[in-house]
């Protein structure tokens, strides 16, 4: 029971019927030889570290930290480097070593024979005994004495604010098991693995086998000597270890302060379409086109998609493949606008700008090119109508952020029908205009009627268009049902763009979860368009990226669960290449590596223009 209440009072366990992952915190984070810091103590105290260790010698009476005897200095003292900055600590806490209640343990690692050593130390602390006495202060500091303990048999005669670092192949009295704080042991005693890749199975059993050991007997687990790593730290945390000990503390900070957003698990499960591959790759003109943007979207973001559905995604159903280079004109990153305009012209162009080349000339979009020849076109995205994506296929401004002018300019636009949030702006700004329009205006999915031949706006509230995590539900896939319906009925063809709008902004906040609820929506509504393809037969569906958000790496996963573990290194864009699937009559003009703005060509070659 001890060694639960020590697990649960700083790790958040997440359990399910297909995956556990514990989320840890810093309260588990242990600085490794934290004196050889440039900056002991404070680099891992700023970073509110759990544990902090010092190894120290007793020479001529002073008690100094160092590694060995031979780098000992005059200067680098217990007192100076670690007694000092506690007391310090609580003087800036209010008696506490942090704020909050976040706790502080030290672990003094004894160099020198341990009975002198240990009785210098506690000469030293008596006068500083409250800020170590955890039965009058229970934000005191944890003092765990390891190394060259004295013999066991002294342990009581010591402070009891002492405690025992203990090692997993000793027996320990049942009167001295309340002063041991932890069982440590050399990680290299178990393997030598370096922190790359994974463990091999023989020394995962060892290692799993020595944690299992600990708990069993009641105590928290620590190794020493692991390599310093992500992989390790992310191993260990799923093997139960209970302190996770690093030399690099930004390293190990970012993994603890990150875990919960980093990790994605339980998600619902849908089943993906089998296409039929009847009218795939043929050489017959398209009809219709279906351009689906995951906005942020990389191959990452996709197998993370792929990986907590269990092993299935629809847009891995398509079979001819290609890349798309998304680079703007001034960056080599792009952002949504100049991407979506590349794919909406035809023409890279600046950062920002929407419709316009990069001297700042409007240019025509794809629905004012097919619009004279009977062909209509549509939007459907999970965020504002106005963003950049959407507005990339209807508008014309410099800069992106332009809400008032793209709210005008979609009213008069060739869109035969958008969808999207946004109301609450458009009715502020255009009640009178939308009155007036003769345009079919709808501010819910259900009573949007799709056997109507007028121009259509269904535009709902932000708060029904927000994020899945939040509640957005089956919007996208409805949507693009009714949208298919209404821009079907005309007989002569359409364009569609549809937009996961919000994977970008799970790539944007380095949350995986978030990022992984909306993948797995955005692939349903693939799968719909896979199936309309198959009915129609003259119908060319396109999956692709404008760019990707957050440089996302997958760290770990298990696809019979679902669940997986990934790493930002970034919250912006990145110029990664993007993938573009393609299913259905022409979809093999979409293979092989090429600019961004050729998907537009490539689509109006599917049109036969």
């Amino acid at each position: 029971m001890k060694k639960a209440l020590f697990i649960l009072s700083g790790v958040m366990i997440v359990t399910g019927a297909s995956a556990q992952i514990k989320q840890y915190t810093m309260a588990q984070a242990h600085s490794h030889n934290d004196y050889e810091r440039a900056t002991p103590f404070y680099a891992a105290a700023s970073l509110q570290f759990g544990s902090i260790e010092a190894d120290i010698h007793l020479k001529d009476g002073i008690l100094y930290v160092a590694h060995d005897a031979s780098a000992i200095e005059p200067f680098r003292t217990f007192k100076e480097m670690y007694l000092q900055p506690v007391l310090r600590q609580f003087s800036l806490y209010n008696g506490k070593p942090y704020a909050g209640n976040a706790p502080m343990q030290l672990l003094i690692d004894l160099k020198t024979a341990g009975t002198p050593t240990l009785q210098a130390l506690q000469e030293l602390l008596l006068p500083y005994r409250k800020y170590f006495d955890r039965n009058t202060n229970p934000a005191a500091v944890k003092l765990v004495i390891s190394g060259n303990l004295p013999p066991m048999a002294e342990w009581d005669k010591y402070d009891p604010i002492f405690f025992f670092d203990g090692r997993p192949d000793s027996v320990y009295p049942a009167a001295l098991q309340q002063r041991i704080a932890m069982l440590s042991v050399d990680f290299h005693a178990y393997s030598s693995w370096n922190g790359k890749g994974t463990l091999v199975p023989a020394e995962m059993q060892k290692v799993t086998a020595v944690i299992n050991k600990a708990h069993q007997q009641g105590y928290a687990f620590r190794f020493w000597g692991a390599p310093s790593t992500r992989s390790t730290y992310y191993k260990l945390m799923d093997l139960g270890a209970d302190w996770i000990g690093t030399d690099h503390p930004e390293e190990l900070y970012d993994v603890m302060h990150n875990t919960a957003r980093t990790t994605a698990s339980n998600m619902p499960v849908h089943e993906v379409y089998t296409p039929s591959f009847a009218s795939d790759a043929t050489q017959v003109r398209s009809k219709n086109v279906i351009l689906l943007i995951g906005d942020g979207t990389g191959l990452a973001e996709m197998f993370s998609g792929y990986t907590a559905n269990k092993g299935a995604l629809n847009i891995f159903q398509m079979r001819q493949l290609g890349l798309s280079k998304t680079q703007s004109t001034d960056n080599y990153h792009t952002d949504s606008a100049a991407g979506g305009s590349a794919m909406g012209t035809g023409t890279k162009t600046h950062n920002r700008a929407i419709g316009l080349d990069n001297t700042y000339v409007s240019i025509p979009l794809i629905p004012e090119i097919l619009a004279p020849k009977g062909i209509q076109s549509g939007v459907i995205v999970t965020e504002e109508i106005t963003g950049a994506t959407p507005a990339s296929f209807y508008g014309h401004t410099a800069d992106r952020d332009s809400t008032y002018a793209l709210e005008k300019q979609l009213l008069s636009s060739k869109l035969q029908l958008a969808v999207g949030g946004g109301r609450e702006d458009l009715e502020k700004n255009f009640s009178r205009q939308l009155a007036s329009s003769g345009i079919r205006i709808y501010d819910n999915l259900d009573n949007w009627d799709a056997t109507t031949k007028n121009r259509t706006l269904v535009i709902l509230s932000n708060k029904a268009v927000t994020s899945m995590r939040n509640g957005r539900g089956n919007y996208l896939k409805t949507a693009l049902k009714k949208a298919l319906q209404q821009l079907n009925a005309s007989g002569k063809g359409f364009f569609l763009m549809v937009e996961g709008s919000r994977i970008d902004q799970g790539g944007h906040l380095n949350d995986l979860d978030y990022l992984v609820r909306e993948m797995l929506d955005f692939d349903e509504a693939v799968g719909e368009a896979l199936r309309f393809a198959d009915q129609d037969k003259q119908t060319t569906v396109i999956v692709t990226a404008d760019h990707e958000t957050g440089g996302l790496a997958l760290m770990d996963g298990d696809i019979a669960k679902g669940s997986l573990r990934g790493h930002f290194a970034t919250n912006d864009h990145t110029g990664i290449p993007v993938m573009v699937f393609a299913y259905g009559p022409n979809s093999n003009l979409f293979r092989g590596v090429y600019e961004n703005n050729e998907i537009f060509h490539k689509m109006l070659r599917c049109f036969g223009k």
